[in-house]
């Protein structure tokens, strides 16, 4: 199936420093965003550990037949679910071990949110707090869950969407690369493609600036499916609605 992707990121209107990192790899059909946390070298350190840890041991254990994998195979998966399951706790590892060697990276992590084209399926992988939207026939979902404290409280039913949007612990995240002790807290899973699906990945600096509804909105109104009017369009509203927050998306559409 053919696709078209568009990755872009933004300081927003109040840091001056931008701790996302974001990959768009089409030859690899790889395509992620990072968002670090433990300060403002951290977290950039840790989202660019991340994003390049998983494109480097994608391409390397496609062409290299010696490479050492970070975890035991998994039979219930697929091989390409494997290799991204593997390649995101390999970078889990990368942060944990940069951060022990260096004192003023203690403590850094990040979330990490990605797909892998795999024929006519999206291989999707998710850490934290960062998510991946499907539009599809104009009604967007939200595929991954929020691995955070309101995240929870919200699929519990304890809190509505639109409390979780405005709760002061919204950003107390329950699992993060760096931090996880073993490759089960990562989500890994599948979903169809069909085509004319859009596929938004993105920060929290868009998605807590702009509401779900908002968001689909936009992506909508632009009638040429244009990837590059689209990721404009969602960080100037995002920047026009406060801009708290670097702003990073990612989209992937097939025809």
């Amino acid at each position: 199936m053919e696709f078209n992707s568009f990755g872009f990121s933004d300081l927003g209107r109040v840091h001056n420093h931008n701790e996302d990192s974001f990959l768009c790899n089409k030859d690899e059909r790889l395509f992620l965003v990072a968002d670090g946390m433990g300060g403002r070298v951290s977290g950039e350190t840790a989202s660019k550990i991340a994003v390049d840890t998983v494109e480097k041991f994608i391409i390397n254990s496609r062409t290299k037949k010696d490479i050492e994998w970070p975890i035991e195979y998994k039979k219930e998966l697929g091989l390409e679910q494997n290799r991204l399951l593997a390649a995101a706790f390999l970078g889990n590892i990368k942060i944990h071990d940069r951060s022990m060697r260096d004192p003023s990276l203690k403590g850094m992590g990040t979330t990490l949110v990605g797909c892998l084209i795999d024929g006519d399926d999206l291989i999707i992988v998710n850490v934290g707090d960062s998510r991946l939207y499907r539009v599809r026939n104009k009604i967007m979902e939200q595929l991954t869950k929020d691995h955070s404290l309101v995240g929870e409280e919200e699929r519990k039913g304890i809190l509505t969407r639109k409390e979780a949007r405005k709760h002061p612990q919204k950003h107390i995240l329950t699992s993060a690369l760096g931090h996880l002790s073993n490759s089960s807290k990562i989500d890994i899973f599948v979903t169809g493609i069909m085509p004319k699906d859009i596929y938004l990945i993105c920060s929290d600096g868009l998605y807590n600036m702009i509401d779900d509804d908002k968001i689909l909105e936009i992506i909508n109104s632009i009638k040429d499916r244009s990837l590059y009017k689209i990721g404009l369009s969602l960080a100037l509203q995002a920047n026009l609605a406060g801009g708290l927050d670097n702003i990073t998306v990612v989209l992937v559409s097939f025809s």
